[in-house]
């Protein structure tokens, strides 16, 4: 949170709720679907989702898309 500058004060409220993780179709080629339900200061709670064969990348996905449903809800500047 705090590399994020100017954008910090539109994110302190930003509270991660539930993680999960969801395997699709096992195997060696399995893909990875990730699913973060995150909260602001006011209680309203979005849940945002990442997918991948990578459970990083998944993980990063559904993060980048809550911080910035995040600032965009909060009138963030471009």
């Amino acid at each position: 949170r705090k590399d994020l500058g100017k954008y910090q004060k539109y994110i302190e409220g930003l509270k991660l709720i539930d993680y999960r993780v969801r395997i699709l179709n096992g195997g060696t080629g399995a893909v990875t679907r990730v699913l973060i339900e995150s909260e602001d200061e006011n209680g309203e709670s979005w849940t945002t989702i990442g997918v991948s064969p990578n459970i990083i990348d998944a993980s990063f996905q559904a993060l980048m898309d809550s911080v910035i449903y995040k600032l965009v809800k909060s009138g963030a500047p471009a």
